[in-house]
């Protein structure tokens, strides 16, 4: 190697090296802000999947509680007496003649309206259409101890279920309300309200009447609450389905495929 040769290396391999060092640091950095980009990335596309998943459940919570009070709508309006039925079908603008339209009405209503449909029937008919005396009058003791009323029928029937219980032929009340529901509803499906009755008067075939007021909430939470044990759970439990006529109903899982292609967990 020449003295020329030497002189070139010596000054400039290490000018060379430290331009090496500063890519390969440059690059080094780059890599890293790449990384820490995706990282930001990832990290706020799993926040806003988050964010999608609970405003998701609390959407399908707000349509199941929607559900409910369609529900119990349609059962205050189908227990009106003809007066009060047709005097709450004028108020609506509803043909009276028409109970298809007249339970669209009902089940298109948005919560708000839905809300104020249920605390204006409840406020003017506060016993389903009676008066007051006639509503004391109706709640008479019969031979059988049983309670005699206009929930007379169904309250025989919970006796009846309350008497299997206690015999072991079921072994909860939510078997008992599952077989209820198939046998006593069949193809039509139960609403909300005929369920929630069916298990008030099970508790206590002759304790007080069922008032529409004060117990539309009685074990609701069985259904629509945090733990659902009515709507999970088990190899059996209630689900919703469409029936014949069109009308969402609750039938029992074991029972909803052979009366309907149309229907869904809770």
């Amino acid at each position: 190697m020449t003295r020329a040769e030497l002189e070139f290396y010596s000054h400039n391999v290490p000018a060379i090296r430290k331009a090496l060092e500063r890519i390969a640091d440059a690059l080094e950095n780059k890599q890293q802000e790449n990384y820490e980009a995706e990282q930001a990335r990832l990290y706020t596309d799993d926040i806003k999947a988050q964010d999608d998943a609970i405003n998701e459940t609390f959407k399908a919570e707000e349509n199941e509680e929607l559900d409910t009070h369609h529900d119990y709508l349609h059962g205050l309006v189908q227990d009106l007496d003809n007066e009060a039925y047709f005097e709450f079908c004028n108020t609506h603008c509803l043909p009276a003649s028409d109970t298809v339209a007249v339970s669209n009405y009902i089940t298109d209503l948005d919560y708000d309206e839905c809300l104020g449909a249920i605390k204006e029937l409840e406020e003017e008919y506060p016993f389903g259409g009676k008066s007051d005396d006639q509503a004391n009058e109706d709640a008479i003791e019969s031979q059988d101890g049983v309670t005699y009323d206009d929930d007379y029928d169904l309250r025989v029937t919970a006796k009846m279920y309350d008497g299997e219980l206690q015999h072991g032929h079921f072994s909860t009340k939510k078997e008992c309300i599952l077989d209820y529901v198939t046998n006593e509803f069949g193809s039509q499906g139960a609403r909300y309200t005929d369920i929630i009755k069916f298990a008030f008067y099970l508790n206590d075939p002759s304790g007080v009447k069922f008032d529409s007021t004060r117990d539309r909430g009685y074990y609701s939470m069985g259904i629509s609450g945090r733990r659902p044990h009515l709507t999970t759970g088990g190899n059996d439990y209630l689900v919703k389905g469409i029936n014949k006529e069109g009308n969402e109903r609750y039938f029992a899982l074991s029972h909803v495929e052979s009366v309907t292609e149309y229907w869904k967990h809770i």
